[in-house]
């Protein structure tokens, strides 16, 4: 019977030789690893970990509510609150809030401000700093706009960058030191820089907006070109279309039967190469009456600087002289209607006239110009009366000729807010 062959290695102490090897270069390699891998990982921390700012949100008008992520409990604001990150902020048309990320534990001086306005949502991100001095790294704030308006403030310290992303549904919004306002609805996205520079990012173009500047971001376009930030409010101001759409007439005759008495018209003409609203009542004396042209406004102007009013006036006749014996029948007027931040409803008119009050009769709110001609009128800043107060939204303007008799024309009507 044949022995069974058995095939040995020429070496047995090849393979643990080899395994020995891929050992020791195992543990050469770890060894490198923990080397550098552990200063690295350790400097990597020390320039990366970041600790959150503190942040309140606090009431400034009604009750705004903050709704938390999780559980989606919903919270009044009454004073000021604590905010956390992934907490939604949101205003109903009475109320209003203000954000503030702090640069310290003590709520004293502020980092960056955020003025959520009426109708507006608002989530809460991070607000976050590097936790040691070593970093370089920016501070950085995160928010989403989903709809609504805001103005957001920001302004670095410490000799550290501050970086601030607001994303809204049609762009990204990227703001160092400086001052936005954004405005969201469903159609567009629209930021205005009032201070510093803002990048605005939407279907992979950018722009740079400096200081006065805005874009308008319709729903799945890129941004616009950048363009001056002062805005006119007022639709058809030059009467360059019928005044049906934009103007509504409205006619007042202080009679017991007004259905004898002669209404004033109003209706568009060229006047001196312009095109021009025409107010006309000629009837009976002593009898009151008012020719209007109104137009309903639904504009916030917290964000802006400066509003004010411009608009030509053409005098032609007028039988009352002065404003009448009230200052209140002037032949061409403008009232302007606002809310004011207390949210009471306020008004404030002017008037022009031609012919001398009787002696004794009061000019308020009214100034004298010439008959015939074009005079050009531009109103006080209304954000910056010392006599008025401050408007946070306006709400209509009319334009109306007062008193018995009287022709008068306008044109030019603008309403800038900067």
């Amino acid at each position: 019977m044949a022995n069974a062959a058995h095939t040995l290695p020429d070496n047995p102490y090849e393979s643990v030789g080899r395994q020995a090897w891929i050992i020791l270069w195992a543990a050469f390699i770890l060894f490198l690893f923990l080397l550098l891998g552990i200063p690295f990982s350790i400097n990597w921390y020390l320039h990366n970990a970041t600790e959150p700012r503190l942040s309140q949100v606090e009431t400034v008008s009604g009750t705004p509510l903050v709704i938390d992520s999780g559980d989606q409990s919903t919270t009044p604001v009454l004073g000021a609150l604590t905010l956390r990150e992934g907490q939604l902020i949101r205003t109903d048309e009475n109320s209003r809030a203000n954000v503030s990320i702090y640069t310290t534990s003590e709520a004293v001086n502020s980092l960056a401000t955020i003025q959520l306005r009426s109708n507006s949502e608002l989530l809460f991100q991070k607000a976050r700093t590097p936790r040691f001095g070593i970093s370089t790294n920016p501070d950085e704030i995160a928010v989403q706009l989903p709809t609504g308006r805001a103005r957001i403030t920001g302004d670095a310290v410490d000799d550290r960058d501050l970086r601030i992303t607001i994303l809204t549904p049609q762009s990204t919004i990227h703001l160092q030191n400086g001052s936005v306002a954004i405005a969201v609805s469903n159609d567009a996205t629209e930021v205005s820089v009032r201070g510093g520079t803002a990048e605005v990012t939407a279907q992979g173009r950018t722009v740079v907006l400096s200081n006065g500047r805005r874009t308008v971001v319709p729903l799945g376009e890129p941004p616009s070109a950048p363009q001056a930030s002062s805005q006119n409010f007022i639709n058809n101001g030059d009467f360059s279309a019928a005044l049906a759409g934009t103007w509504e007439v409205q006619s007042i005759v202080d009679a017991r039967d007004p259905s004898s008495v002669i209404a004033g018209t109003v209706s568009v003409v060229e006047s001196g190469g312009r095109m021009a609203a025409y107010f006309v009542r000629e009837g009976e004396e002593d009898i009151h009456t008012e020719t209007a042209i109104w137009q309903p406004l639904d504009v916030d102007v917290l964000d802006y600087d400066a509003l004010t009013l411009r608009l030509d006036v053409r005098l032609i006749s007028q039988s009352l002289p002065g404003g009448g014996i009230q200052s209140s029948e002037f032949p061409l007027m403008v009232r302007i209607d606002f809310i004011d931040l207390n949210g009471n409803a306020q008004f404030w008119t002017h008037g022009f006239y031609a012919v001398d009050p009787i002696a004794n009769w009061p000019i308020r709110d009214g100034e004298r110009i010439p008959n015939f001609v074009w005079y050009e009128y531009e109103s006080p800043d209304f954000l910056n009366s010392e006599t008025f107060p401050r408007p946070q939204k306006v709400t209509g303007i009319r334009v109306y000729a007062s008193g018995h008799n009287y022709r008068s024309q306008v044109s030019g009507i603008e309403l800038i807010a900067r």
